[in-house]
């Protein structure tokens, strides 16, 4: 079964969402190269597995590679979306209530998936100052970061953002496994309507005068946390019609005493506000945002803490490994910072 459908809101004919419905035979086909992967290779970061992972994509059912396909070469797809993906529930652990309890034996078939699916847009990720580095981390809301402004909060809004806007090295796209998400608790999108815009704020935008921080969750898992660019930059690129966007809600600032920064990051800003739109991912979805099109957030939720809060596993792909080489110790080294 091969179901492909667009999903657009009527109001916004800017934001595109496609997903795929997946039939138990393209599902078991991924479950499948994910248990076989697991059994040899053992764990995500195994050297090995990631060198022949795109290799194992090739095996993914024709549908899966359609879309993501699709998705890697067009500039207005803002995410895709597989649903009815399989999850073993009943070898699935409570949910954990920090990052580095997540790594389990119930979720890492969950992890293999969305590492061999990845590999269909580039090469993954990890970062050395955020969750120890490791290439599939895990979003879970976590006692005592409720208000905070980093994905492990929740009774707070998490601010949309371009991912780890700060670097030169982020992300072209970020995947996200939805394991469970008993409230729905929304994903919210945002995009640049480029002709809704002044074309003298536009300008600005391009040139570069505005500064962004790394948010905490860099800084938190590591002494020295990870290291900003020190020279301002554009947070906005690309062609006036496929827009690229490098803004962090709250990270993101124009250099004191630049009004005329101000002023547009200001607008732009409102813009987005303005265009926020939301994604339910359910357990068994698996999203691609792209991180150039589009900024993502999260809605608030109350957390439980009973072991069957919200979970989600991520991943961060680049198209061009060599574009990262710059920031990694190694040729062989997936992580950004990591040293020799």
């Amino acid at each position: 079964m091969d179901m492909l459908s667009e999903i657009s809101t009527p109001s916004a004919e800017n934001r595109a969402i496609e997903m795929l419905v997946l039939d138990a035979a393209e599902a078991g086909t991924i479950r499948d190269l994910a248990t076989a992967a697991e059994a040899e290779y053992h764990a995500v970061d195994n050297p090995r597995f990631l060198s022949e992972v795109a290799l194992i994509a090739h095996e993914l059912p024709r549908s899966v590679r359609r879309l993501l396909v699709k998705a890697r070469v067009s500039d207005r797809v803002h995410a895709s979306v597989l649903r009815g993906l399989l999850i073993d529930h009943r070898a699935l652990e409570p949910t954990p209530q920090r990052w580095n309890d997540a790594d389990t034996p119930g979720s890492r078939n969950c992890a293999f998936q969305i590492m061999i699916c990845a590999a269909l847009l580039g090469d993954a990720i990890g970062w050395a100052a955020q969750q120890a580095g490791r290439l599939v981390s895990d979003v879970v809301p976590t006692p005592g970061q409720e208000h905070g402004l980093v994905s492990s909060s929740s009774c707070a809004e998490l601010s949309w953002h371009t991912e780890d806007a700060f670097s030169p090295s982020r992300a072209d796209y970020v995947g996200l496994y939805c394991l469970r998400n008993p409230i729905r608790t929304p994903t919210t999108i945002s995009y640049l309507d480029s002709g809704a815009m002044e074309p003298a704020l536009l300008a600005v935008l391009r040139e570069p005068r505005f500064l962004t921080v790394p948010d905490p969750s860099h800084v938190r898992q590591a002494g020295q946390g990870t290291r900003a660019a020190d020279e301002p930059v554009a947070v906005l690129s690309g062609a006036p019609a496929a827009p690229v966007l490098r803004v962090d809600r709250d990270f993101t600032r124009a250099p004191h005493g630049d009004i005329e920064a101000s002023r547009a990051l200001a607008a732009l800003v409102a813009h987005l506000d303005a265009n926020v739109y939301p994604l339910a991912l359910e357990p068994g979805d698996m999203c691609f945002l792209d991180n150039r099109t589009v900024v993502h957030g999260r809605e608030r939720f109350t957390p439980r803490y009973d072991g069957t809060d919200r979970w989600l596993k991520r991943v961060g792909v680049v198209v061009d490994l060599r574009r990262t080489r710059p920031e990694r110790g190694g040729e062989t080294t997936r992580v950004i910072g990591a040293t020799a």
